[in-house]
Protein backbone atom coordinates (compact mmCIF):
# COMPACT_ATOMS: atom_id res chain seq x y z
CA UNK A 1 0.00 0.00 0.00
CA UNK A 2 1.12 3.31 -0.77
CA UNK A 3 2.16 5.89 2.10
CA UNK A 4 -0.02 9.02 2.16
CA UNK A 5 1.40 12.19 3.24
CA UNK A 6 -1.24 14.62 5.34
CA UNK A 7 -0.14 18.16 5.96
CA UNK A 8 -2.37 19.94 8.26
CA UNK A 9 -2.69 23.79 9.53
CA UNK A 10 -4.40 24.76 12.46
CA UNK A 11 -4.63 27.91 14.05
CA UNK A 12 -4.82 30.39 11.09
CA UNK A 13 -5.79 33.70 11.94
CA UNK A 14 -5.06 37.40 11.00
CA UNK A 15 -1.99 37.71 12.51
CA UNK A 16 -0.77 34.84 10.52
CA UNK A 17 -2.40 34.82 7.38
CA UNK A 18 0.62 36.51 5.48
CA UNK A 19 2.86 33.74 6.50
CA UNK A 20 -0.08 30.95 5.90
CA UNK A 21 -0.10 32.50 2.09
CA UNK A 22 3.68 32.04 1.86
CA UNK A 23 4.09 28.49 2.98
CA UNK A 24 0.61 27.43 1.22
CA UNK A 25 2.41 28.62 -1.81
CA UNK A 26 5.32 26.70 -1.26
CA UNK A 27 3.72 23.91 -0.80
CA UNK A 28 1.78 24.76 -4.16
CA UNK A 29 5.13 24.27 -5.93
CA UNK A 30 5.51 20.89 -3.87
CA UNK A 31 2.31 20.01 -5.20
CA UNK A 32 1.18 19.06 -1.71
CA UNK A 33 -2.26 20.40 -0.46
CA UNK A 34 -3.27 21.66 2.83
CA UNK A 35 -5.68 19.95 5.60
CA UNK A 36 -6.51 23.09 6.97
CA UNK A 37 -7.67 22.50 10.81
CA UNK A 38 -10.49 24.89 11.42
CA UNK A 39 -12.19 25.67 14.79
CA UNK A 40 -15.73 26.20 15.62
CA UNK A 41 -15.42 29.96 15.94
CA UNK A 42 -13.32 30.89 13.09
CA UNK A 43 -11.89 34.66 12.89
CA UNK A 44 -13.98 36.42 10.13
CA UNK A 45 -10.66 37.71 8.63
CA UNK A 46 -9.15 34.34 8.14
CA UNK A 47 -12.80 32.69 6.33
CA UNK A 48 -12.26 34.38 2.76
CA UNK A 49 -9.11 32.98 2.88
CA UNK A 50 -9.82 29.33 3.65
CA UNK A 51 -12.46 29.20 1.22
CA UNK A 52 -9.87 30.59 -1.33
CA UNK A 53 -7.23 27.79 -0.64
CA UNK A 54 -10.61 25.13 -0.83
CA UNK A 55 -10.94 26.28 -4.26
CA UNK A 56 -7.38 25.41 -4.90
CA UNK A 57 -7.57 21.39 -3.44
CA UNK A 58 -7.26 21.93 0.08
CA UNK A 59 -9.63 20.32 2.47
CA UNK A 60 -11.59 22.58 5.18
CA UNK A 61 -11.73 20.02 8.60
CA UNK A 62 -13.61 20.51 11.71
CA UNK A 63 -10.83 21.19 14.44
CA UNK A 64 -13.12 19.69 17.33
CA UNK A 65 -16.03 21.16 19.59
CA UNK A 66 -13.96 24.13 21.04
CA UNK A 67 -13.93 23.86 24.77
CA UNK A 68 -16.15 20.95 25.38
CA UNK A 69 -14.33 18.10 26.80
CA UNK A 70 -14.96 15.26 24.64
CA UNK A 71 -11.52 13.48 24.94
CA UNK A 72 -9.53 12.64 27.40
CA UNK A 73 -5.94 13.64 27.22
CA UNK A 74 -3.00 11.84 25.52
CA UNK A 75 -0.87 10.92 29.18
CA UNK A 76 -4.66 9.92 30.69
CA UNK A 77 -5.06 7.05 27.51
CA UNK A 78 -3.61 3.97 29.79
CA UNK A 79 -5.60 4.83 33.06
CA UNK A 80 -9.48 5.37 31.12
CA UNK A 81 -10.73 5.43 27.82
CA UNK A 82 -12.47 8.64 26.14
CA UNK A 83 -16.21 7.97 27.37
CA UNK A 84 -18.48 11.46 25.43
CA UNK A 85 -21.53 9.88 24.65
CA UNK A 86 -23.54 9.80 20.63
CA UNK A 87 -26.60 11.74 22.48
CA UNK A 88 -24.29 14.46 24.20
CA UNK A 89 -21.42 14.63 21.20
CA UNK A 90 -24.32 14.58 18.54
CA UNK A 91 -25.63 18.13 20.56
CA UNK A 92 -22.37 19.32 20.77
CA UNK A 93 -21.47 18.98 16.98
CA UNK A 94 -24.92 20.53 15.83
CA UNK A 95 -23.84 23.68 17.88
CA UNK A 96 -20.45 23.25 16.05
CA UNK A 97 -21.39 22.84 12.48
CA UNK A 98 -23.94 25.46 12.97
CA UNK A 99 -21.28 28.12 13.86
CA UNK A 100 -19.58 27.08 10.51
CA UNK A 101 -22.44 26.98 8.26
CA UNK A 102 -22.65 30.20 9.38
CA UNK A 103 -19.99 31.72 8.04
CA UNK A 104 -20.08 29.46 4.97
CA UNK A 105 -18.21 26.53 5.76
CA UNK A 106 -19.56 22.90 5.58
CA UNK A 107 -16.85 19.87 5.79
CA UNK A 108 -17.59 16.36 6.17
CA UNK A 109 -13.78 15.91 7.87
CA UNK A 110 -13.22 16.17 11.47
CA UNK A 111 -9.88 15.75 13.69
CA UNK A 112 -8.53 16.18 17.16
CA UNK A 113 -5.13 15.37 16.21
CA UNK A 114 -3.72 15.27 19.82
CA UNK A 115 -6.63 13.46 21.35
CA UNK A 116 -8.61 10.13 21.25
CA UNK A 117 -11.72 10.72 20.08
CA UNK A 118 -14.77 8.63 21.75
CA UNK A 119 -16.48 5.61 20.47
CA UNK A 120 -19.61 8.02 21.03
CA UNK A 121 -18.29 10.73 19.51
CA UNK A 122 -17.46 8.95 16.10
CA UNK A 123 -21.25 7.68 16.30
CA UNK A 124 -22.13 11.08 16.79
CA UNK A 125 -19.80 11.68 13.43
CA UNK A 126 -21.56 9.05 11.57
CA UNK A 127 -24.80 9.91 12.30
CA UNK A 128 -24.70 14.18 11.16
CA UNK A 129 -23.25 12.96 7.96
CA UNK A 130 -19.24 12.84 8.27
CA UNK A 131 -17.35 10.66 6.39
CA UNK A 132 -13.58 10.80 7.99
CA UNK A 133 -12.76 11.44 11.34
CA UNK A 134 -8.78 11.94 12.44
CA UNK A 135 -7.62 11.10 15.76
CA UNK A 136 -4.22 11.09 17.73
CA UNK A 137 -3.75 7.23 16.58
CA UNK A 138 -4.76 7.71 13.03
CA UNK A 139 -7.53 8.25 10.27
CA UNK A 140 -10.96 6.53 10.83
CA UNK A 141 -12.95 5.62 7.26
CA UNK A 142 -16.53 6.25 9.17
CA UNK A 143 -17.96 4.60 5.91
CA UNK A 144 -16.50 1.26 6.09
CA UNK A 145 -14.82 1.54 9.70
CA UNK A 146 -11.17 0.97 7.99
CA UNK A 147 -8.75 2.59 10.42
CA UNK A 148 -5.41 3.86 9.25
CA UNK A 149 -2.63 4.05 11.46
CA UNK A 150 -0.02 6.86 11.78
CA UNK A 151 0.85 9.02 14.40
CA UNK A 152 1.47 12.93 14.01
CA UNK A 153 4.60 14.57 13.74
CA UNK A 154 4.05 18.18 15.40
CA UNK A 155 6.13 21.37 13.71
CA UNK A 156 6.67 24.06 16.51
CA UNK A 157 6.79 25.25 19.76
CA UNK A 158 4.54 22.14 21.60
CA UNK A 159 6.61 19.43 18.62
CA UNK A 160 6.95 15.80 19.12
CA UNK A 161 9.88 14.25 17.70
CA UNK A 162 8.66 11.01 17.34
CA UNK A 163 9.88 8.95 14.08
CA UNK A 164 7.44 8.07 12.00
CA UNK A 165 8.42 4.57 10.15
CA UNK A 166 9.25 4.62 6.52
CA UNK A 167 6.88 2.39 5.85
CA UNK A 168 4.01 3.79 7.62
CA UNK A 169 0.29 3.84 6.06
CA UNK A 170 0.23 7.92 6.58
CA UNK A 171 2.76 10.19 7.36
CA UNK A 172 1.22 12.80 9.17
CA UNK A 173 2.98 16.59 9.84
CA UNK A 174 0.91 19.34 11.69
CA UNK A 175 2.17 23.06 12.44
CA UNK A 176 0.04 26.00 14.38
CA UNK A 177 -0.05 28.73 12.04
CA UNK A 178 1.21 31.25 15.16
CA UNK A 179 4.51 28.90 14.70
CA UNK A 180 4.89 30.00 10.79
CA UNK A 181 6.81 33.62 11.69
CA UNK A 182 9.52 31.33 13.05
CA UNK A 183 12.19 30.39 10.58
CA UNK A 184 13.24 27.45 11.86
CA UNK A 185 10.00 25.67 12.22
CA UNK A 186 9.22 26.57 8.60
CA UNK A 187 12.12 24.99 7.61
CA UNK A 188 11.39 22.24 10.14
CA UNK A 189 8.00 21.77 8.03
CA UNK A 190 9.60 22.05 4.44
CA UNK A 191 12.23 19.75 5.65
CA UNK A 192 9.69 17.05 6.87
CA UNK A 193 7.31 16.88 3.74
CA UNK A 194 10.62 17.09 1.50
CA UNK A 195 11.77 13.66 3.39
CA UNK A 196 8.43 12.04 3.17
CA UNK A 197 8.21 12.85 -0.65
CA UNK A 198 11.44 11.76 -1.32
CA UNK A 199 10.81 8.28 0.60
CA UNK A 200 7.73 7.91 -2.35
CA UNK A 201 4.87 9.50 0.02
CA UNK A 202 1.83 10.32 -1.88
CA UNK A 203 0.53 13.73 -0.69
CA UNK A 204 -3.25 14.20 0.03
CA UNK A 205 -5.39 15.32 2.71
CA UNK A 206 -8.03 14.20 5.07
CA UNK A 207 -10.92 14.60 2.95
CA UNK A 208 -8.97 12.61 0.11
CA UNK A 209 -7.98 9.64 2.75
CA UNK A 210 -11.22 7.33 1.76
CA UNK A 211 -9.60 7.40 -2.27
CA UNK A 212 -7.03 5.67 -3.33
CA UNK A 213 -3.66 7.46 -3.68
CA UNK A 214 -2.51 8.53 -7.56
CA UNK A 215 0.89 8.21 -8.00
CA UNK A 216 2.60 12.02 -7.55
CA UNK A 217 3.71 13.34 -10.93
CA UNK A 218 7.37 14.15 -10.77
CA UNK A 219 8.66 17.22 -10.86
CA UNK A 220 7.16 20.06 -9.42
CA UNK A 221 5.30 23.44 -10.12
CA UNK A 222 1.54 24.20 -8.92
CA UNK A 223 -1.24 21.80 -8.49
CA UNK A 224 -3.98 21.15 -11.34
CA UNK A 225 -6.79 22.10 -8.91
CA UNK A 226 -8.70 24.82 -10.27
CA UNK A 227 -8.18 28.16 -8.83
Amino acid sequence: MATRLLVSLSGVDAGSLEHCASVADELDRLRVPLSLLVNPLPEQSAVGWVRFRRSTGDALVLNGFGRSPVFVPQQRRARRKPSLPAHEAGLRLIATVASLEVRGLVTDCFALLDETVSLGTMTALRRHGFTVCADANGVHDLKTGTHWRGRVRRIGQRAEFAMIPRRAELVRITVDAADLARHPYRWALFDAVEDALRDGAIPGTYAEVRVPPLRRASGHGPRSSPR
